[in-house]
């Protein structure tokens, strides 16, 4: 069996900008730019199989919501390779996300002021679903 997510080596990381103080700082900061490097997420490595169910849990600021947005191509990683369903998910952004859904902390796709339905109606629009797709996958909820 071929893994749906295939994550090898995976890294991303973040440059911390230090700004000196004062006058003669601020001029300093404009030639020789002083930075510590911030390692979100460092050298993972896993597979998922079709049809595998997984939890992803870990401390604040182990990096799961990091890979997560590398998973879904919201952030390009640093190092490493992401495959996911044959999609490299930063390269082929456009036609990747026409196939996926992810919701961050309380920020949802769904306005507190249409019904359900007809904010999904408004995504079936912006992503381009063919009605008879929509109409599936609809009756899989009901």
């Amino acid at each position: 069996m071929t893994s749906i997510i295939h994550v090898k080596a995976l890294g991303r990381t973040y440059k911390n900008y230090k700004n000196l103080k004062g006058f003669f700082g601020a001029f300093s900061n404009l030639f020789d730019r002083r930075y510590d490097l911030i390692h979100a997420v460092d050298k993972i490595s896993f597979d998922i199989e079709q049809g595998e169910l997984v939890g992803y849990i870990g401390q604040n600021g182990a990096g799961k919501s990091t890979t997560i947005k590398m998973l879904t191509g919201l952030l390009v990683l640093t190092s490493g390779e992401v495959i996911v369903d044959g999609y490299i998910p930063w390269k082929d952004r456009k036609n990747y996300v026409k196939e996926i859904g992810a919701v961050f902390g309380q920020r949802t796709t769904l306005w507190w002021d249409l019904p359900v339905r007809d904010s999904l109606n408004l995504l079936k629009y912006i992503c381009e679903t063919p009605n008879r797709k929509f109409e599936k996958r609809i009756k899989q909820f009901q």
